[in-house]
């Protein structure tokens, strides 16, 4: 989150899989249109309820707006008609999935697990439907972490009375 030897578009993705268990082809697909700053802070609309970025994300993902906003001159073709928060030479189009996931990998995430682990971490901290609000995951999905969040919770007890 700090390290300002990694690229900001690569910080801010890394942490998009890491804190809220985005897939890494969402988080390509961002736009400035989903970013909203206002005098409470910055929030980011990946479904219907806005979800608040703490800092220093917040003021990364703000990089990132002003970063398309100084390449608002490329063509748009997205459904929102906004720049890409990952855009790449080619006009209107942003960073492919595959690509993004190399970056993350090349600085040491692994974005599989990672997002699994997110998940399962969130799970715990609030209901299932609170989810799929913020994050846009489907309702069977989020049951499906929700009960593994439960018994990985439960694997984690277990193991700690048998090691007392």
């Amino acid at each position: 989150m700090n390290d300002d030897s990694i690229e900001t578009r690569d910080r801010v993705a890394g942490l998009m899989v890491l804190l809220y268990g985005q897939y890494p082809a969402r988080t390509c697909r961002l736009t400035t249109a989903h970013v909203i700053h206002d005098e409470n802070g910055v929030v980011l609309r990946l479904k219907r309820t806005p979800l608040r970025l703490p800092p220093p994300l917040d003021g990364l993902v703000l990089q990132l707006v002003d970063i398309a906003n100084d390449h608002q001159h490329t063509v748009m073709s997205n459904d929102l008609n906004a720049s890409w928060l990952f855009p790449t030479q080619r006009p209107g189009q942003p960073l492919g999935s595959k690509q993004l996931i190399r970056r993350l990998r090349k600085i040491g995430l692994p974005t599989e697990s990672g997002r699994c682990a997110a998940l399962l971490d969130l799970c715990t901290q609030m209901p299932p439907a609170v989810l799929q609000r913020l994050l846009g995951i489907s309702p069977a999905a989020v049951e499906r972490w929700a009960a593994g969040a439960v018994r990985t919770a439960y694997a984690a007890e277990v193991a700690r009375r048998s090691d007392g």
